[in-house]
């Protein structure tokens, strides 16, 4: 490992350790790096200028070391999650930071051996890996805008999520290998009945929608030191996550519906920012890099019901301060660099549903609303089972991507009358 010489005098360490699994831990932190380094689609106005966005974000638990990143399209998020158990740890102290994963960096982890080593070192500014023969050490780099969007969503996306199916590592390896390895933008439904998979083209019982299936091939080359490939959905937005469990490591890579579709677009939590909520403070004053958030303190506080928690959660998820653990079935508490004061430039529909409030642009009534928008006046249902608005942008999207500028602003008009 990279000694603290090679680091700047300001910087902390928060973690120096050994992989008890050398090779796997390599292979997964590579398969981050191959992530990071992706882009599964390309829209039309960035054929001639394909940016590399390959920084992912390390953070330092009580008892678990995570890296997290997202495909340069942002349609794929990963996640390798080490527990105590896969690290001989000499210093400990949580934290998090962000480098860049570059080339020099996948030769080296190509080159880890199962009888070799592996020293991982994470510092406010740096992440070491190093081996017998050589170190690396990555610098903190800026993250893209997109990312910090993306960070809030994904984890909407996971924590409303149930397992469909587990299947072993034989089974798994087969149904990888199956995988398309060029791009493939159909949509299959796959199901697994004891150890065997099934793909169709239309949904059946206990089946997970899969688009952009090469998406899943970096899974192919880990699954055979994995127990499990545990898969999860989220029926009501269509994405998907794909664990491999090795025991005390865990790789995941979450889906969204569509390649063509980044979570930081999705704008699911924009309902919940909406809220002034009084448990932010309460939540975030409890927050100490737990890896498992114990929310039930909060269900014994006066007047403070579960959707004011749910609420909260999504504040401190959109400002990259809490992740969801599918394994765990809990909150985590992590620290990116930006503040609630930055929610409405991060969220344009957000900043226009401001706007559109405070010109006193909608007119409420007995069965909705309507909002004057450019001119046009648009037609805004809110029921219990959810709601409409006439406007071209729920005519194409519907509720998969989040609420429109119209809706978000009935509910800034509804939120201040009450």
């Amino acid at each position: 490992m990279a000694s603290d010489k090679g680091q700047p005098e300001s910087a902390q360490t928060y973690l120096k350790a050994k992989a008890i699994q050398p090779d796997l831990t390599a292979k997964a932190l590579r398969a981050i790096s191959e992530i990071v380094g992706s882009r599964f689609y390309v829209p039309p106005a960035m054929l001639a200028r394909i940016l590399r966005e390959a920084d992912p974000v390390a953070t330092v638990g009580r008892e678990c070391v995570r890296f997290e990143g997202f495909s340069a399209c942002c349609s794929v998020y990963a996640r390798l999650d080490l527990e105590q158990e896969s690290l001989e740890v000499e210093k400990r102290r949580t934290g998090t930071t962000n480098v860049d994963f570059g080339p020099e960096l996948r030769a080296l982890l190509a080159q880890v051996k199962p009888s070799g080593e592996l020293t991982i070192g994470i510092g406010s500014s740096f992440v070491d890996i190093a081996h017998e023969k050589g170190c690396v050490t990555e610098r903190k780099v800026p993250l893209p805008l997109r990312w910090l969007k993306g960070f809030a969503e994904v984890q909407g996306h996971l924590a409303v999520m149930e397992k469909v199916f587990s299947l072993p590592s034989v089974p798994a390896q087969r149904f990888l290998r199956t995988l398309p390895r060029s791009k493939a933008d159909h949509l299959l439904w796959v199901s697994a009945a004891g150890n065997r998979v099934r793909t169709m083209t239309r949904k059946s019982a206990d089946s997970v929608p899969l688009r952009g299936a090469h998406r899943l091939r970096v899974l192919e080359t880990l699954a055979s030191k994995a127990r499990y490939l545990n898969v999860y959905g989220n029926p009501a937005l269509g994405s998907s996550a794909w664990e491999l469990d090795f025991g005390s490591q865990r790789f995941t890579l979450v889906l969204n519906a569509e390649p063509w579709r980044g979570f930081s677009g999705d704008g699911r939590l924009l309902s919940d920012l909406v809220h002034p909520n009084s448990c932010v403070p309460i939540i975030r004053a409890h927050l100490n890099w737990q890896d498992s958030l114990d929310l039930a303190f909060m269900g014994h506080e006066p007047g403070v019901s579960g959707a004011d928690i749910r609420q909260a959660i999504s504040h401190l998820a959109a400002i990259g301060q809490v992740g969801f653990d599918l394994s765990r079935n809990a909150w985590f508490h992590r620290q990116l660099p930006f503040g609630l004061e930055r929610l409405q430039a991060l969220n344009p529909r957000l900043k226009s549903a401001r706007a559109l409030f405070d010109s006193k642009a909608v007119t409420l009534s007995q069965t909705g609303a309507d909002v004057v928008s450019e001119n046009v006046t648009h037609r805004v249902r809110l029921s219990q089972d959810g709601y409409s608005c006439t406007c071209p942008w729920y005519a194409k999207h519907q509720t998969t991507r989040g609420p429109c500028k119209h809706v978000l602003a009935v509910e800034m008009e509804l939120e201040r009358l009450h």
